[in-house]
């Protein structure tokens, strides 16, 4: 059971960023992580793998708002890359009210700062990482994205660490066939760019899935997404002016 100080603090991290469209606070203990990897890739526990860390993620939800903070700051709409200047700006002020030491860190950031944001949604509980390289959420299925890794100075969960069955059963049949035509077409490095190229081959992965059809991304959210089109962007904010 977690202590009253803790759970207090996960409610209030949890209210904040899900009115932002961050509608997913996963706890764990940082020890559960960082135990599966090395390196730069373990997060920061304050002197005990008991203490706490957070997996912070969304749904479809996360579209709305953002759109309405795009037509309310022109100069988000400006920046490099608008969803996660929107992320980071959100969540550190989610993370800003607290009491104890913390620290953030993105999925989308690289080199020291990376994290191994799928094993970390594996071993919180949160979604399944599947042979197909998809983080399936036993609700939601794929239709998830993992922004970021929140270690606070205070105790984590009880443990042991929950042990996900796949929500699926398995991949062989759907997914993973379509997670191998994927690869089969990069030739060089799968990267960022690789996907981009290929998006529609990525996104047949997802489709493939069973789990969480219902709560599949909106077409201009996959579109954003997968190819980062500032010009779509821009034609979602103008085309869905009362987005909710």
């Amino acid at each position: 059971m977690l202590e009253p100080e803790v759970g207090q603090t996960i409610e209030q991290l949890r209210r904040e960023c899900t009115a932002a469209g961050f509608d997913l606070v996963q706890p764990l203990q940082v020890g559960w992580y960082n135990a599966q990897v090395s390196g730069s890739l373990r997060l920061e526990d304050y002197g005990s793998p008991a203490n706490l860390a957070l997996v912070i993620g969304n749904t479809r939800a996360l579209w709305a708002p953002f759109l309405r903070a795009l037509r309310s700051d022109p100069a988000l709409l400006s920046a490099a890359h608008p969803l996660y200047t929107y992320t980071e700006q959100c969540i550190t002020r989610a993370a800003s009210g607290l009491a104890r030491p913390w620290c953030l860190r993105w999925s989308h950031a690289g080199g020291e700062r990376l994290v191994a944001m799928q094993r970390l949604a594996h071993v919180a509980g949160l979604a399944y990482l599947s042979e197909s390289q998809l983080s399936v959420h036993a609700e939601y299925g794929p239709w998830i994205g993992l922004r970021a890794a929140l270690s606070i100075d205070l105790p984590g969960p009880p443990g042991p660490a929950p042990q996900l069955a796949h929500p699926c059963g398995g991949c062989t049949g759907r997914c993973r066939p379509a997670f191998d035509r994927a690869i089969a077409a990069i030739t060089g490095t799968v990267d960022a760019a690789a996907v981009e190229q290929h998006w529609r081959l990525w996104l047949a992965c997802r489709d493939a899935c069973p789990t969480g059809q219902q709560y599949r991304y909106p077409e201009e959210q996959i579109l954003y997404h997968y190819r980062k089109d500032r010009n779509q962007l821009r034609q979602a904010c103008r085309t869905r002016p009362n987005a909710s």
